[in-house]
């Protein structure tokens, strides 16, 4: 072999020009990823009933879906947590199971028993996990002049609508913040004083704000649409709204409480950097994941056209600074 080197020096050199270009073409196409491509036949079921308690979850929802499951052929075994208004169950297949096909057949025994579920429980969500599911950067939402519920509006409504435009981006909801509601605020003694209960108010708050489709009117060669909108616009209507009429006169909602721009009853916190925040989970979607692409690549994508997509928001707003942060995801949330 040395002979052979030392006679044909040239073809030793292309040889070994052509490992060097090949092996540093390879180096720095080699795809870097912070997870290995696992393939986990593991489909996730999550059911909610807001206010129920873990005793009755486990007795009427989860332990039907446990026995509704069984029927799935491949199943390894089933994990499962009751939780006060949530059932989470974890349906592990064999390994080589094709997770697509798992992921069909556990929506479909689901919902064949959701009908067999007490009444008022929400649709099961079916989601497969897999290593891509964790999140691969934080999306932190500040600005000076803006509170939780205004913060969470901005990435709800704003960011999570910029970030799913990035390739490959799955983004669930914002955590932190509280939820903007129109809540009906009643004073009980003034209920008593008009002998109304709340769920009165309740009714006729529901009543009094709907759409309901009224037909059409043909009317010569034309044919017009009716739409019946009583929804309403200001929440100074909603006080005006009648509970019912005592002694000749009309007792409204503003006689026995007030309407407000509100939140949600908050049950999270999010502090960033002391503050309290807004964060939203950014995380490689697991088609994307299977295309072998790199997940590393989402964080500088996702932070580069923030700035200035949220400045553009906001430019018909009052001035007041606002700013995104794309952090690395690691760090666990409590």
């Amino acid at each position: 072999m040395s002979r052979f080197a030392i006679q044909t020096p040239y073809f030793i050199v292309v040889v070994a020009l052509i490992v060097a270009v090949l092996g540093g073409t390879a180096l720095v196409r080699m795809p870097v990823d912070m997870f290995p491509a696992v393939n986990i036949p593991m489909v996730v079921v999550a059911t909610f009933y807001n206010g129920m308690p873990p005793e009755q979850i486990e007795t009427d929802i989860t332990s039907r879906f446990e026995r509704q499951f069984t029927l799935a052929s491949g199943v390894e075994h089933i994990e499962s947590r009751s939780l006060p208004g949530a059932s989470v169950i974890r349906v592990y297949f064999q390994p080589g199971a094709n997770a697509d096909s798992a992921v069909g057949t556990i929506s479909n025994l689901a919902m064949a028993q959701l009908r067999r579920l007490p009444p008022g429980t929400l649709p099961p969500v079916v989601l497969k996990f897999d290593a891509s599911s964790l999140p691969v950067c934080l999306v932190t939402v500040g600005g000076e002049g803006f509170n939780e519920t205004q913060m969470r509006d901005l990435a709800q409504f704003t960011v999570r609508n910029q970030m799913a435009s990035v390739p490959g981006a799955s983004v669930p909801q914002p955590f932190g913040g509280g939820y903007r509601q129109i809540m009906v605020y009643a004073d009980p003694l003034k209920l008593e004083a008009h002998q109304l209960s709340l769920m009165d108010v309740v009714r006729t708050v529901n009543r009094s704000n709907l759409i309901l489709p009224a037909g059409d009117v043909p009317l010569g060669p034309l044919d017009y649409n009716i739409y019946t909108n009583s929804q309403l616009p200001t929440i100074q209507e909603i006080d005006q709204l009648p509970l019912k009429i005592a002694g000749g006169g009309i007792v409204r909602v503003a006689d026995v409480g007030y309407a407000k721009d509100d939140r949600q009853i908050q049950t999270s916190v999010v502090r960033v950097d002391g503050k309290r925040s807004v964060y939203t989970p950014a995380s490689l979607s697991w088609t994307v994941c299977a295309m072998s692409l790199n997940t590393w690549s989402m964080s500088p994508k996702i932070s580069s056209p923030m700035s200035c997509s949220i400045n553009r928001d906001l430019s018909k707003q009052p001035s007041r600074p606002c700013s995104t942060k794309a952090r690395s995801a690691s760090f666990s949330h409590h």
